[in-house]
Formats: C-alpha cells, sequence, structure tokens
C-alpha cells in the first residue's frame, strides 16, 4: 500500500495486512499486488530475521542502511563482523512479471516453511514465516501497542534500531 505524507515519498512502500500464499515448484511466492511497485519490478532486500522468519525490506528503504554501513570504520571490529554476517546472510530479491520472488530452499527449512508461508505486512517491511509460527508469537496487544507508541514518540533511527535487534540475536 502507497501513503502520501509531507516526509513521505510519493512511491515509498509500507506493507499492512497478512496474507497465505503457497509456493510453486520453483520456491517462487506472489508478493501481494498492494505491496508491489506501481511499474517496474519490486526490488527487495530479504534476510533472516528473529523469530525463525525472513525479513523483506524494499530497496530504498535499505539503500539508507547501505549508506550508513560504508561509513563504519574497519577498525571497528563488532561492526564488521555483523556486516559480514548482514552481508552473507542478504539476498537481493527482483519481482518477476508475475509479481514473485524466488526463495532459497534452504532460507525456506530454515523458518519451517515447506510449502504455505504466511506474509505480515509490518508496516516498513514484509516478515515471511510458517502459519503455525506465527500463531504461537507471544506478542499480546498492550505489548506492541507500547511499542507503537515508543516508536510514535521518538526519533528512532533505522541503522539503530537495525543495529540494537541485530545484536541481541
Amino acid at each position: 500500500m502507497n501513503i502520501e505524507a509531507d516526509s513521505i515519498g510519493q512511491d515509498e512502500l509500507f506493507f499492512f495486512g497478512e496474507f497465505d500464499y503457497s509456493l510453486d515448484s520453483q520456491c517462487r511466492v506472489s508478493i501481494p499486488k498492494d505491496w508491489r511497485r506501481r511499474e517496474g519490478e519490486t526490488r527487495l532486500i530479504l534476510f533472516p530475521g528473529r523469530e525463525r522468519d525472513l525479513l523483506l525490506f524494499p530497496f530504498e528503504s535499505f539503500r539508507d542502511f547501505l549508506i550508513k554501513a560504508r561509513r563504519v570504520s574497519l577498525a571497528n571490529r563488532n561492526a564488521q563482523v555483523a556486516l559480514a554476517r548482514i552481508g552473507s546472510r542478504a539476498r537481493d530479491c527482483r519481482s518477476d512479471k508475475q509479481g514473485r520472488i524466488k526463495i532459497e530452499k534452504n532460507l525456506l527449512e530454515m523458518i519451517g516453511v515447506t510449502k504455505q508461508v504466511k506474509m505480515i505486512g509490518a508496516v516498513t517491511h514484509i516478515k515471511l514465516c510458517s502459519p503455525e509460527s506465527w500463531k504461537e508469537q507471544p506478542f499480546a496487544d498492550d505489548v506492541y501497542l507500547d511499542e507503537f507508541q515508543r516508536i510514535s514518540e521518538s526519533g528512532d533511527d533505522f541503522m539503530q534500531m537495525f543495529m540494537d535487534n541485530f545484536g541481541k540475536k
């Protein structure tokens, strides 16, 4: 779904809702039409998340991270290890004309997906997981609303949030 606001680009992608999809024989899954670019291919960066899931970020959002990653000192060992981990696990996914992306079988196995995949709109990105693991996630309404308030009240930087979350693994 595309949302327009003063500080948000007209063609930025945001993701709302949840969908159940079947993988085809080539391990491809269709991205919902509302989650794709209006014209041309949709480019997403995929990497493993924390909760036996895969995360898909629009390339434009991930570009902010890449720009900041360039400035990381080669002397910063922890940051270099984190960047190597991200680089080794991340995949550049481009949709075909039918809006499908291919996901490597080993990544699907890692999250417990064989045929059915749950696609969850996580506002700024897409979360892929097995339908069973989505049901099992213990996240009470009050907890997610607390996080909603925290995000609304702070100017959290994407890179800082990403590194904070990545570092907890």
